[in-house]
């Protein structure tokens, strides 16, 4: 892209001293109506001489003018290829945001069920301490059946 660009900066429709220059060719050398006013040969070459040269300028700025414009051409091919490239982007993130969002909603689920599960447990700090003797002794095994 960087070539294209760079034709593009320099391109023949920003060439404003080319483009001012074509702009202010004399009538003569465009308008067939004007040779009856010729009067020797002379002047005939003269004119033949401005003819030749605003043809060369024309057909130089023609030439850029069509190079301008298959670079343009190819800077927008390039411009709709990344757009649907970053489209294509944009879709695969928001398809990974929305799986990240079903996971975080996973993870404040089971948070909120091991947050409940914890309330539902006993306070191990208000247990009598084992060993200094605050639990009765455990029966024996002939205690428990008879």
């Amino acid at each position: 892209m960087a070539v294209e660009s760079q034709e593009l900066e320099s391109a023949a429709t920003s060439d404003a001293v080319v483009r001012e220059k074509i702009a202010n060719l004399p009538a003569e050398v465009s308008d067939v109506n004007l040779l009856n006013k010729l009067q020797d040969l002379a002047a005939g070459r003269a004119l033949c001489q401005k003819v030749e040269e605003a043809l060369s300028m024309l057909e130089a700025y023609n030439k850029r003018l069509a190079e301008e414009m298959e670079a343009r051409k190819a800077v927008a091919r390039m411009l709709h290829d990344y757009i649907a490239y970053q489209k294509d982007l944009l879709a695969q993130a928001e398809e990974t945001l929305e799986e990240h969002r079903q996971k975080q909603g996973k993870v404040k689920k089971v948070r909120e069920e091991l947050r409940a599960h914890l309330q539902n447990l006993p306070d191990i700090s208000k247990l009598p301490n084992i060993r200094t003797g605050g639990l009765a002794p455990l029966p024996s095994a002939g205690d428990l059946f008879t």
